[in-house]
């Protein structure tokens, strides 16, 4: 990577030239046993096995400056050593030993479970091992004899459920233990501290309970399902914040359980289905609902509205409360001057609260509230395909309806006037700021060196509701008498277009990949992308 030597930051050392290399290395080996046997209408399968999975990454990295000409990307190309030469290798080892069982009577009645024991390298020795499990069973309803006199117009209907928990241990490596980096001081080797571990660490353990019904009517016409889920979380992995006197900012911890819980709807319709000619509908929905059951004693450490927890930057962690829930300053409007204003709570002259809350023009007295959370109230997709004499259309759709997110692309753009800030852009509505002639504005007047002109605030808040065209794909299939002229089975020429559009609250706020309610201003949405290409099958 080549740093500009004419122009920019790096013009004073004329260039910067880096060059680095990573290379990841994985292995997998699994070993598994299958036994089946039929008895009649009774078919059991039953598996056991081994699995080992090892990743080993090694990165290397370097830096020059004073380039001789922008054209040469070799280290060799400038002249100065930025002693940034680094190089590391880390590793991660997963083992597990597992067992299934899968039994059904008749076609009918279906019965499965499962275990699992895992071990992960990112434990320590004392705590690296988990157990999983899963049950399952199932009834298709339809394949009883008192339901025959339904055949002529319900096709399916089958009850479902399971329970099962699996093991999450997605925190990076080297958690369970204190780590060090290797430093220069004045010439003689010495080691900074890096990062707190934690020895107790283990397995985060997701508990799953499914039920629902499958059905289908007019011979496919209509076919859906309906799911209720709840999912428990325990020993939840998360980095729990720390007092800066403690000398490091946080540590990794199994901090506390949580409830996610809903319902899952799933609906297909085929209004019309022809010999060359069928258009088919699909709608599915989900309903979640989250909560924080439990936090230990001691990550209980603040109180917030009648809610136990601890805060993290914007986000409160509390029991009863969603997941990521913000913690932030209110916003108020603009005052009779053109000044921000926050809410706060008004106390006495004792300094006891009152109960009211009151406005301030000053942020740092400002006092922090929850202000809603980025869990939707409803989610899902929908879409339609058409084909017809060989053509065919299909259109997708993803969508969500509420949930909060806070929009920092536009928060940047709001900022106030200052020296630094040559050359980055407003965002359009600063012209409607506060002027006395724009008494009304809810922006508040444009004044230099305003440190809290776009301050963190719910002010940047915005309804993370959305509907994205996620994919349209148009082809043509060739008849069949005619490529099998050619040996051919089947020729299909298409023309697709994924992430076409999507229509959010703000233009240029994109909020659907961000389950924690978080946007930047330096993440690029999906690329939209168009492609065609001929599919042939022999």
């Amino acid at each position: 990577m080549i740093k500009n030597p004419y122009f920019g930051q790096f013009a004073s050392e004329e260039g910067l030239l880096s060059k680095g290399h990573s290379r990841q290395l994985e292995f997998n080996t699994q070993q598994i046993l299958n036994y089946t046997k039929q008895i009649g209408q009774h078919n059991v399968n039953v598996m056991v096995g081994h699995e080992y999975y090892n990743a080993n990454t090694y990165a290397l990295s370097a830096s020059k400056s004073h380039m001789l000409t922008e054209d040469n990307d070799e280290l060799a190309g400038a002249i100065i050593d930025k002693q940034s030469a680094s190089s590391y290798r880390t590793e991660y080892n997963n083992e597990g030993y597992f067992a299934r069982v899968m039994y059904d009577y008749a076609s009918k009645y279906f019965f499965s479970a499962s275990f699992r024991r895992d071990a992960s390298s990112r434990f320590h020795p004392d705590h690296r091992w988990g157990n999983f499990w899963s049950l399952g069973g199932a009834w298709i309803i339809t394949r009883e004899d008192f339901m025959a006199n339904t055949q002529s117009w319900l096709d399916n209907l089958k009850l479902k459920a399971s329970i099962g928990s699996q093991g999450n241990d997605n925190i990076g490596n080297f958690r369970y233990t204190d780590t060090y980096t290797i430093e220069n001081a004045n010439g003689e080797v010495s080691t900074v501290f890096n990062a707190k571990g934690a020895e107790d660490i283990t397995w985060e353990t997701n508990t799953n309970f499914n039920a629902g019904i499958e059905f289908s009517l007019l011979q496919g016409m209509i076919s859906g399902g309906v799911e209720y889920f709840l999912r428990k979380t325990t020993d939840m992995l998360l980095s729990f914040p720390v007092p800066p006197s403690m000398g490091y900012s946080s540590y990794y911890a199994n901090v506390g359980d949580m409830h996610n819980s809903g319902i899952e709807i799933e609906l297909n319709y085929t209004p019309i289905r022809r010999e060359k000619l069928q258009w088919d509908i699909n709608l599915n929905m989900t309903h979640l609902r989250n909560r924080i059951t439990m936090l230990p004693a001691e990550r209980r450490n603040k109180v917030v509205e009648g809610y136990e927890g601890y805060v993290s930057g914007t986000t409160f962690y509390g029991e009863g409360l969603p997941m990521y829930t913000f913690y932030m300053k209110k916003y108020a409007g603009v005052s009779d001057e053109g000044k921000s204003m926050w809410y706060m709570d008004e106390t006495d002259s004792e300094g006891n609260l009152t109960g009211r809350r009151v406005t301030t023009t000053e942020f740092a007295k400002a006092t922090d509230y929850l202000c809603g959370d980025p869990i939707p109230d409803l989610y899902g997709g929908f879409g339609t395909s058409l084909n017809f004499y060989g053509f065919d259309l299909s259109v997708a759709f993803t969508y969500q309806i509420g949930g909060l997110a806070y929009d920092s692309g536009y928060a940047a753009a709001m900022y106030s006037p200052a020296n630094k800030s040559t050359g980055m852009n407003w965002h359009k509505d600063i012209l409607n700021a506060w002027t006395p002639e724009n008494s009304t504005s809810n922006i508040p007047r444009l004044q230099y060196e305003d440190q809290n002109q776009n301050a963190q605030s719910d002010r940047f808040l915005m309804d993370a509701s959305y509907l994205n065209l996620q994919n349209i794909n148009f082809g043509y299939t060739l008849p069949s008498k005619i490529t099998q002229k050619f040996g051919v089975d089947r020729v299909r020429i298409y023309l697709a277009c994924e992430n076409v559009y999507y229509w959010s609250k703000r233009q240029g706020f994109d909020p659907r990949y961000s389950y924690s309610g978080a946007t930047s201003q330096a993440t690029y949405s999906p690329v939209r992308t168009i492609s065609g290409g001929i599919n042939i099958q022999f």
